[in-house]
């Protein structure tokens, strides 16, 4: 396998990821995008549900509240400008609610889907695919990167880890002499989510419900967000994540099976009559990180060995919360 060589590897192509390699692009700085999976967006996925149609099948939007570096509000304006964003104004209410919503809510979402607006910003970059990085080794003043059969990716000056807590720690450790804070997050949480359609509007009062109830973590409605349209003889689709305590419970069960549970209730709870029809599923093993109380800085990175890590666990959680760790360790690695 020939290796690609340039001055940064970023590891992993979700949102963090993209956001500092089209930074470091930018500013002149040659990078590298190394994703595991077949393309951009991690967590922010997007799943085809027939040939037309496409659907959200993880973080559905992020709001501006935990924005707020000024470079950031004018990356999110350049984007919302050029299209890759979209106001989503919705209506919220928890499943134990059972009064007409009043809160009305605006955030963004990406346009026409959340890995589109993945793509829009680093599609540009060059990106190794469907390839997991899993050893670092520093030979001749370069690190270079080794796949799980020990084959070299890349070469290059510096790494930027972008993974999930688990593997981005695993990673690490390989680096031998890194030290990072005791403290981080080290466990993510699991989840089941998925897309369910139904031929008749419901008469829910909300478009997006969260919190208090035992199974369901959240449920949107994604025919709702702008942009969007319905697969033909359906009229509203829903996208349902479970909690995280129920998929942990389900023992890595069956995305499909869990599917069914989560959409039997879903209908049982608001007392849905119509027949849901099951769009797609998925099981996320690691899709939250399991917070910590200690504090700690939103990246980390050693000017040694120009090794470090941004993601949304360390930042403020979410989409936001990536978008935050990977513009503070672009500022770290250029001085800006």
């Amino acid at each position: 396998m020939h290796s690609l060589t340039a001055e940064v590897a970023i590891i992993g192509a979700g949102t963090a990821g993209c956001f500092i390699a089209s930074l470091l692009d930018e500013a002149g700085i040659d990078c590298v995008i190394i994703e595991k999976s077949r393309g951009f967006g991690g967590r922010c996925s997007r799943r085809r549900i027939d040939s037309v149609h496409g659907i959200d099948l993880g973080a559905p939007e992020f709001s501006l509240g935990k924005v707020t570096n000024p470079l950031l509000k004018q990356k999110i304006q350049t984007w919302t400008t050029a299209g890759y964003l979209t106001t989503w104004a919705k209506t919220i209410s928890r499943f134990d609610t059972y009064t007409n919503p009043n809160e009305a809510l605006t955030s963004l979402c990406g346009s026409p889907s959340m890995s589109t607006w993945h793509h829009n910003i680093a599609g540009h970059i060059n990106i190794l695919s469907q390839t997991r990085v899993q050893h670092l080794e520093k030979i001749d003043d370069h690190w270079h990167l080794f796949d799980a059969n020990h084959q070299r990716v890349a070469v290059t000056n510096k790494v930027v880890i972008t993974s999930p807590p688990e593997q981005a720690i695993d990673l690490l450790n390989t680096v031998g002499r890194f030290n990072y804070c005791s403290t981080l997050p080290t466990e993510s949480l699991p989840q089941y989510v998925c897309a369910i359609g139904f031929s008749e509007k419901l008469s829910l009062n909300a478009d997006d419900y969260e919190g208090g109830h035992d199974t369901l973590y959240r449920a949107v409605r994604e025919s709702s967000k702008p942009n969007r349209t319905c697969p033909a003889l359906l009229q509203e689709v829903w996208l349902l994540h479970s909690s995280h305590g129920w998929a942990h419970a389900q023992c890595h069960a069956d995305s499909g099976v869990a599917a069914t549970q989560l959409a039997e209730s879903f209908c049982q709870h608001f007392g849905i009559e119509a027949e849901p029809q099951l769009l797609t599923s998925h099981y996320w093993r690691m899709a939250r990180h399991k917070r910590v109380a200690q504090e700690y800085p939103p990246f980390i990175w050693d000017d040694t060995l120009k090794v470090g890590c941004c993601s949304d666990w360390l930042g403020s959680g979410g989409t936001a919360g990536a978008l935050n760790s990977a513009l503070a360790l672009y500022q770290q690695i250029t001085g800006h």
